[in-house]
């Protein structure tokens, strides 16, 4: 049976002019509230100037948290912090800050860990910035999907302008690589998965005419959401610091699914696991004697079942239910060849 939970779409990973992005935080929570997003998580490059502002709570029926994003003193090794009320030395290495970000009970998540680009073709001024290395076990939240990294991977002096015009129209689905390390991970130890959409609504000039932003907030906010099943509603008298510590419990747990609102609302999707009274949800592991693996998905959609990183079964469908043996599993769904929805790992084990 299909336990019933609370979900709340979000997006993660937003710059203000605080650092590289171009508005103030009051018109990215505007463009976030037309947007319908019922969460933000914004992280200005190595300042928590919005936070110390106030602006960390809720704006109506908007929760924002604000953090910052971490890079050590090459510029790499990016990873975004959320809760800290104080940032962290500057000269920390990376090894020091994700760990000390786990040390204060913050939210660390590793960003855009595979990112690459083609040197022969990228846009110049935006070379790549990935992870050397993600053996960490302090890390354990990577984004899956960076909206903004999937862009300039595939923008090339000679698309360039078909995508800045069509923004979220390119986009497929995340990095294959990316994808395999993860599941790989997840043998081993439990990486949660979130999507991203770094936005930072740069502003450039096309062709001399006029300033085009390359996907501002109110695009931005309709691309890649990161959605969060509670067990409870996130309730406003409960104050701001309950209300964050919530939904980073939430996305620590795993109990989240990524989608690319442009292929349609994912919300209403879910995935999880049954043997008799038991359940298991994404993000959990456990003893399971007899498995079935159940899905519900919004709309039709190709269906790709994916066990200890090999693709076990695909088809068309709005429905699965599949008994399985042991294995760690997750569940893509592609609509039109694209990417929309991609669930977070179930570990089932071997019950004797």
């Amino acid at each position: 049976m299909m336990q019933e939970f609370k979900e709340y779409t979000g997006c993660i990973h937003a710059h203000s002019f605080y650092s590289d992005g171009s508005c103030t935080f009051p018109v990215i929570i505007k463009a976030a509230q037309g947007a319908g997003l019922d969460y933000l998580l914004a992280s200005d490059h190595m300042t928590i100037q919005g936070r110390d502002e106030g602006n960390t709570g809720w704006h109506d029926n908007l929760f924002l948290s604000v953090g910052y994003e971490i890079n050590d003193k090459d510029d790499q090794h990016h990873y975004l912090a959320f809760g800290l009320d104080e940032m962290l030395p500057p000269d920390y290495s990376h090894e020091q800050y994700i760990q000390a970000v786990k040390a204060n009970g913050a939210l660390g998540v590793a960003a855009h860990p595979f990112e690459e680009r083609d040197v022969n073709n990228s846009i110049v001024g935006f070379p790549p910035i990935p992870w050397g290395n993600l053996d960490y076990p302090e890390i354990e939240v990577i984004e899956i999907w960076n909206m903004m990294s999937h862009w300039l991977e595939l923008t090339t002096g000679w698309n360039k302008y078909w995508n800045v015009v069509h923004p979220r129209s390119f986009s497929t689905f995340p990095s294959r690589r990316l994808l395999a390390w993860w599941d790989q991970a997840n043998l081993d130890r439990k990486v949660v998965g979130i999507g991203s959409v770094d936005v930072h609504a740069i502003k450039i000039r096309i062709l001399k005419i006029y300033t085009k932003a390359i996907f501002d907030y109110k695009i931005m906010f309709k691309s890649i959401h990161t959605h969060l099943l509670c067990d409870c509603e996130l309730n406003k008298s409960a104050g701001n610091s309950v209300t964050e510590s919530t939904i980073f419990d939430r996305i620590r747990s795993g109990r989240t699914f990524i989608s690319n609102f442009r292929r349609g609302d994912a919300r209403g999707f879910r995935f999880w696991a049954e043997d008799g009274d038991s359940e298991l949800q994404m993000g959990e592991s456990g003893l399971m004697k007899n498995p079935v693996l159940k899905a519900v998905i919004p709309e039709r959609g190709h269906c790709r079942l994916i066990r200890n990183g090999k693709v076990i079964q695909k088809g068309k469908a709005t429905k699965i239910e599949i008994a399985v043996s042991p294995g760690v599993y997750r569940l893509e769904v592609l609509k039109g060849k694209r990417g929309w929805i991609y669930s977070n790992h179930i570990k089932i084990l071997e019950k004797k």
